[in-house]
């Protein structure tokens, strides 16, 4: 071991760095547990938020695909015209078990028929309830997004905090461990040695016939 002070202090000093090292090792494996808990549970909710989606984009489509059907493209175009619009959507920062993640903000997406912009007189049930469906898709869309951009984020976190527990496991902790022991088998030597010595003058002193105190 280079570099390494073969002293009481400093084999103190590595096992206080020890137990810190595995004091730290078991509280980044408590978060890790903690990460992987949330992590399931907003996969569990974003699948069946995806199902939810695919569900609701075919019954949009084919809401839609009625109104063309009994009302005609040119109705229906000029409805989808009438009520197109930007949303609004924004990014706010949230903090989920510790970790800072991007979620998506955006207002209610939803209309009443009179707020779509066309005429309720030239217009027909069947394509207010196509627009319905799409509005609540849109929004459904939004929400599964807003989760897998959690989903994402926490597993890059789950990876960083395992990096970490890797490098502490495998690299800081048996570096800590063999300083430890070199240490102690260096103290111990010289102990032994000193022991030795001591028999050895004593062996010598009792031959002259003299007394020594240990």
């Amino acid at each position: 071991m280079e570099q390494v002070t073969s002293t009481r202090t400093e084999l103190l000093a590595r096992r206080a760095q020890l137990a810190l090292a595995e004091q730290g090792r078991d509280l980044l494996e408590q978060k890790r547990d903690q990460l992987l808990e949330e992590f399931r549970r907003v996969a569990n909710v974003a699948l069946r938020g995806s199902d939810e989606l695919a569900a609701a984009a075919t019954a949009a489509r084919q809401a839609l695909d009625l109104a063309e059907a009994l009302d005609g493209p040119e109705e229906l175009a000029s409805a989808v015209l009438a009520s197109k619009r930007e949303l609004p959507i924004g990014v706010r920062a949230a903090t989920v078990m510790g970790v800072r993640i991007a979620e998506i903000d955006y207002a209610p997406i939803g209309r009443s028929a009179a707020a779509r912009g066309y005429s309720l007189n030239g217009s027909s049930a069947r394509i207010d309830e196509a627009a319905g469906r799409f509005e609540a898709t849109v929004e459904m869309l939004l929400d599964v997004a807003s989760l897998e951009v959690r989903l994402r984020r926490l597993a890059d976190e789950i990876g960083k905090t395992t990096r970490r527990i890797n490098a502490i496991e495998l690299v800081v902790i048996p570096r800590l461990l063999a300083e430890r022991n070199f240490i102690q088998s260096v103290l111990d030597e010289r102990e032994r040695q000193d022991r030795f010595r001591l028999k050895r003058i004593k062996d010598r002193a009792s031959a002259r016939g003299e007394v020594v105190s240990a």
